[in-house]
């Protein structure tokens, strides 16, 4: 009984697509080997039908090798899994296309009685399957309809012909198809499996695993590129450091449980004060930053950084206890020709302990502070 293989998530197919695309050299060995070897029958045999195929196998190959070359030039646009599809039933026309020319050349040789053409097709019958539909392994509904194209003509042939070598071979090939089939499912779910564990690892390096947000690496890796954006289109950009007021007596007085579920909510709040084009990151332990971008003039970060103090300060119902923290910010504005990402970080961290000395609660841009939020 053969295993079902798992469904790969929408965000992954695109890598798996790029893995059935890696075959260029095997499209290209295999399409040769048939192509030789049904040109060699034809030549010694006379045999006008495998001559045709000989052609096809060639004309078949460079198709499969111009869609290949498509694909990399593509490559570096195809984000989304509706893209990755495309790409896929592209590449799955081709291989079907060549599987039922390999099958069909094979089932009409088993036919025959001439043993050196059987000889020569039954070593490209076996050793495809070996090479290319198991690298497809990743994308198994192709790979099974590939194996079935390929294994079952020359099943029914061998069948067909009825003397003991044939079926034989029959029985042989009944056995690598349900041997595949097996094969297939077991590559995939080990491929997606490493796929899937390498992008948590990718993940927990790059975000922070109670809020969800972004962490100071991946924080630093946008600033750089918000940066470089602002050299290159002088495209201009604030960054605001938060700092929680009296998150410490949250911990102290009713456990760190609470705390974390304070961080979590807090978080939220944050994000859906932002815009969505904007950058919310959790730095460390109760400090958070935020990245407005694109900005025009720097009243729209005063006006992010009061919505900010605002949405910190209401009040938040935890285990039915109400608490209260505030939160004070410090904002620093990126304009042309730019600021290096360390130095923004620290203009912003200087104007957000201006914005504490000053009384908390509120946030400090350039030289001043503003009043408290009412709450």
């Amino acid at each position: 009984m053969t295993t079902a293989p798992a469904r790969a998530p929408d965000n992954v197919l695109p890598e798996l697509v790029d893995i059935m695309f890696t075959s260029l050299a095997s499209v290209i060995a295999v399409g040769i080997a048939l192509s030789a070897a049904a040109w060699m029958s034809s030549a010694l045999y006379e045999d006008q039908i495998v001559a045709a195929a000989s052609i096809a196998a060639a004309i078949v190959t460079t198709g499969r090798v111009l869609i290949t070359a498509a694909y990399r030039r593509a490559r570096p646009s195809i984000q989304s899994a509706e893209q990755a599809r495309r790409w896929e039933r592209r590449y799955a026309v081709g291989g079907f296309a060549f599987c039922a020319l390999l099958g069909g050349v094979a089932a009409y040789v088993f036919l025959t009685a001439d043993t050196s053409a059987q000889l020569l097709i039954a070593v490209v019958l076996v050793a495809y399957p070996c090479g290319m539909i198991i690298r497809v392994a990743v994308r198994p509904v192709i790979a099974r309809i590939q194996l079935v194209l390929t294994l079952a003509p020359p099943i029914v042939a061998s069948l067909a012909n009825g003397d003991p070598e044939h079926l034989l071979m029959a029985v042989m090939l009944i056995a690598y198809l349900i041997i595949g089939f097996e094969m297939i499912a077991h590559l995939h779910l080990t491929i997606l499996d490493r796929i899937v564990a390498h992008r948590e690892l990718a993940r927990q390096a790059l975000y922070d695993d109670l809020t969800m947000l972004p962490n100071r690496a991946l924080f630093r890796q946008r600033l750089q590129e918000e940066c470089d954006r602002t050299r290159r289109y002088g495209q201009g950009f604030a960054v605001l450091y938060l700092d929680l007021d009296h998150f410490k007596a949250v911990n102290d007085t009713l456990g760190h449980a609470a705390g974390d579920e304070l961080l979590r909510q807090i978080a939220l709040r944050l994000k859906e004060a932002a815009r969505s084009s904007d950058i919310v990151a959790r730095l460390s332990g109760d400090e958070f930053a935020l990245i407005q971008t694109p900005l025009t003039q720097p009243a729209e970060a005063c006006a992010l950084a009061q919505r900010l103090v605002e949405a910190v300060a209401a009040p938040v119902m935890i285990d039915g206890r109400e608490i209260r923290v505030g939160v004070s910010v410090g904002v620093t504005i990126c304009q042309p020709p730019g600021d290096e990402p360390d130095a923004l970080l620290q203009k912003a961290d200087r104007e957000l302990y201006a914005a504490k000395e000053s009384g908390r609660g509120r946030y400090s841009i350039l030289q001043g502070a503003t009043a408290p939020a009412a709450v």
